[in-house]
């Protein structure tokens, strides 16, 4: 058996198992909801707080197969939501801000951005 970090192993797929982060969780809800997106978010914060899961969980919501239109409850089991979970979907980069950190950096993810995948 694969050893697998606790950290991945438990982390949250929905906006409801988020732990201690009640107030994104419902602003991003109420967002979907009434489908007042924003064209960008940023989530900033100590580490283990809940940003990567956060964006992970917007981000299937956005895109899920299963439902036709945005929903704070992703199916965790289609195509697009098992490729965001595994860190393969090809329409979702995530990017870490700690290992980003110089301008050319950002160039180069200013510059891959502007491809479709």
């Amino acid at each position: 058996m694969a050893y697998e970090p606790l950290h991945h192993k438990y982390r949250p797929q929905t906006f409801a198992q988020l732990v201690g982060q009640d107030a994104i969780a419902t602003t991003l809800t109420h967002a979907l909801h009434q489908g007042r997106i924003a064209p960008a978010y940023l989530f900033c914060g100590p580490r283990g707080t809940g940003k990567t899961s956060s964006a992970r969980i917007l981000a299937k919501s956005l895109n899920c197969l299963r439902q036709d239109h945005p929903t704070p409850d992703p199916c965790g089991t289609c195509e697009t939501c098992r490729a965001i979970t595994n860190g393969s979907a090809l329409d979702f980069i995530e990017i870490d801000a700690a290992s980003n950190t110089g301008v050319d950096n950002i160039r180069e993810l200013i510059e891959r951005a502007q491809f479709a995948p």
